[in-house]
């Protein structure tokens, strides 16, 4: 799959220079690295991690016609999965 772009011709000239690495880009990522845990969301608007989340019911029938063949062998756990308190 290849994408066509329409630039200017003072378009083409920067993208040259720029993969000639003769100029400096005008954009700077702000996405971080080496995240401190599995958790950190601090490549994500603030707005969307305060929304709460919403869990997609699963269709029990559609669950109990799925061919179990398709996942013979795997197995997977959760390494920080914590189950609940039973009581």
């Amino acid at each position: 799959m290849s994408y066509s772009l329409q630039l200017s011709a003072d378009q083409k000239t920067e993208l040259v220079k720029l993969k000639a690495k003769l100029t400096e880009s005008l954009y700077y990522s702000s996405v971080t690295f080496g995240h401190k845990n599995s958790r950190d969301t601090c490549n994500f608007d603030r707005e969307f991690t305060k929304m709460p989340t919403e869990l997609t019911p699963t269709d029990k029938l559609f669950i109990m016609n799925l061919d179990q063949d398709e996942f013979l062998g795997f197995s997977y756990t959760n390494p920080e999965y914590v189950p609940p308190n039973q009581g």
